[in-house]
């Protein structure tokens, strides 16, 4: 990932920018593996972590600095990819700020992480290996679309995004191919061949 090496960097990056980089590279896998907003990442505690229950409970965003709820108002709880329990994982071996009350991503002094800043770093380290021009939130995009492209109903996608309304979350039903959502109709009327239109159901 071009965040941790620190390809975005003029010059080789001190030790401090190195842990840096390479928190900044876990908010990234973590926002794309876990679909958490930028507010919600940032307000993220490690007593929020269930690593024995593999799930992370989002309660908390930041907006505009200021933490409050999150953006539906409510409390949920969004099931730990085994890639999204590696990065909390790393970083939960670090010297300190790992007590239940302390941010997940913090500064060097233990503060939330400024999400201005993070995003300008964010959008250095993608241009410098050359993506196209991706958004913060297109992380979150793409773990809504990835998990529907692999199968996941999208109810249980919804319930990880903290989507309101089910239509919100609907979007992303492009994600997966036609041809396969073919196959799962197929797969639930219990039939693999072809049936003349005209034929009366079988059940029936």
């Amino acid at each position: 990932m071009a965040l941790a090496a620190g390809a975005h960097r003029p010059e080789a990056p001190t030790d401090a920018e190195a842990a840096e980089d390479q928190r900044d590279a876990e908010a990234v896998r973590v926002a794309a593996y876990a679909g958490l907003r930028q507010g919600e990442l940032l307000a993220l505690r490690w007593r929020d972590i269930d690593w024995a229950g593999s799930a992370i409970t989002v309660s908390r965003s930041f907006s505009v600095g200021i933490e409050g709820e999150t953006k539906s108002g409510r409390i949920r709880r969004v099931p730990m990819a085994d890639q999204t329990t590696a990065a909390l994982d790393r970083l939960s071996r670090r010297g300190d700020f790992t007590s239940p009350d302390d941010v997940v991503f913090c500064s060097p002094i233990g503060r939330s992480l400024n999400a201005s800043a993070l995003r300008r770093r964010y959008k250095k380290a993608r241009d410098s290996a050359g993506m196209r021009p991706l958004r913060w939130h297109d992380l979150r995009h793409s773990f809504g679309s990835l998990l529907v492209a692999g199968g996941v109903d999208i109810v249980s996608v919804k319930d990880a995004m903290g989507h309101t309304q089910l239509a919100t979350t609907s979007r992303y039903l492009h994600a997966r191919p036609a041809s396969e959502r073919a196959a799962q109709f197929t797969a639930a009327f219990g039939k693999s061949s072809v049936r003349d239109p005209h034929d009366e159901p079988a059940t029936l």
